[in-house]
This record gives structure tokens, sequence and C-alpha cells, in this order.
């Protein structure tokens, strides 16, 4: 793991530094505030112990600093002090910062503070990639929805086309046979062509209009079981 560790205390920075690279992990250190914030810029570490007390930029503002630039990677930030009073430490947990070693403080209660630095960051990496996954599979699933509804569009413009042109042709040649002479019997059976031709065409024109409205309206289906009864009438009429 990547850890910055800002102290103007020499012999403190020489321990905490010693301490974490015999436990393997990567240190980088500075003596002030400036100093951190420039090292920090430079490779967003995963882990940093901070001395709040430093010349030129205090660890507090300097945690601000991080959380203000921060955005998907994180830091996990310790802050070193001599400080014990409650109001200091809210303080401190309102700028962003996570943990707390208390001064004077031996190297295995450093070493504890480290672990549980190590278990939060693993589990904030889960956590990130869980939502990165997430974020995957959602945009698959918007690219799967918009394929089928340009399909569904397709087919509504196709079947439109397909269906309406027949119908059109049947009414044309209804229309010319008006033109002759009919016996009453015949103009009965053309204008009877006709106000079915239009009859389907309405139907038509509802049907491939019902995936464009509401699922709370009835008003189609309402229409269609109207036609319906109105068609059996006329059936059992003539």
């Amino acid at each position: 793991m990547d850890i910055l560790v800002a102290d103007d205390d020499s012999a403190i920075r020489f321990l905490v530094s010693s301490a974490l690279t015999d436990l393997g992990h990567t240190v980088d250190s500075a003596e002030n505030g400036y100093d951190a914030w420039v090292a920090w810029k430079r490779g967003h570490h995963q882990l940093a112990i901070f001395d709040w007390t430093m010349p030129g930029l205090e660890g507090l503002e300097l945690c601000r600093r991080i959380r203000f630039e921060q955005s998907r990677e994180f830091t996990y930030i310790i802050l070193v002090t001599a400080r014990s009073s409650r109001a200091n430490y809210l303080e401190a947990m309102d700028a962003g910062v996570d943990d707390f070693i208390s001064k004077p403080f031996e190297t295995e209660q450093l070493v504890a503070h480290v672990r549980v630095a190590t278990r939060i960051l693993g589990l904030h990496e889960s956590l990130r990639l869980a939502n990165t996954d997430l974020e995957h599979r959602i945009h698959e699933r918007t690219a799967e929805l918009e394929s089928a509804l340009r399909t569904k569009t397709e087919f509504l413009s196709r079947a439109s086309h397909e269906l309406r042109t027949p119908m059109h042709h049947i009414l044309g040649f209804a229309q010319m046979l008006q033109l002759a002479e009919l016996t009453a019997k015949q103009e009965k059976n053309v204008q009877q062509i006709l106000a079915s031709g239009h009859h389907l065409l309405t139907l038509i024109d509802r049907l491939l209009g019902v995936p464009k409205s509401n699922s709370d309206d009835l008003g189609f289906v309402e229409a269609v079981n109207s036609d319906k009864q109105n068609d059996a009438k006329s059936t059992v009429k003539n």
C-alpha cells in the first residue's frame, strides 16, 4: 500500500516510516504540510498519516484539501495529535479525518491503526468495484432497451404500411364501383365494404397506437368493445 507520512518531527517521521516499511508498505515522507500536499497531488496515496500541527499547512487544512480534491479515489487519513479534547476530535472528523493516534504512541499502536485502515480500504475498494460492475450492467441493459425500442419503432412503421396499403386499395376499388350503375342490393354491399374498410383502418390506427399510450389508458379497449357491439347489432339486423 502507498502511504504518505507528514510530520515536522524527524524522529517521528523516521519511526513511522520504518515501521510501515517493515510491514511491506511503500512510504513517502514530508516534513511540512505544503510538501505533503504536493506529494499527495502527485501520488494520491491510499493512506495518509499527518501530524495535526505542522509549519505552513496544518494537518487539518491538508485533510480538507484532499477531501475537496478527491472524486472516485479514496485516501484514508490518520491524524497524529497530542490534543485530547472532544471538540478537537469533532472538528477533525468534520474536516474528513478517519482516525486518530494520540502522542506519544507505541509502534504496536501504530500498526494496529494501519491494519484497521487496510481493512476499511479493502472494503471501500470492494464497494467501488461493485459499483463499477453495476454501472456497467446498467449501461448494457440501457443499450439493450434502446435497441428493443428501435426494433419496435421499425416494426410499427413497417406494420403501418403493410396493413394500411391493402385497405386503401380495397376502399379505392369500392369507390370505383360506386361510379357504375348499381342495383339497390349492390349499392348496399358496396356501402358495407366501405364501412367495414374504414372500420378496419380505425382498428389498425388504434392497434398501432397502443404501444404509445399509457398503461392506465383503457380508452382503446372500450372503443374496440363498442365497435364489436355495433358490428354485432348490424349483423343481426341484416
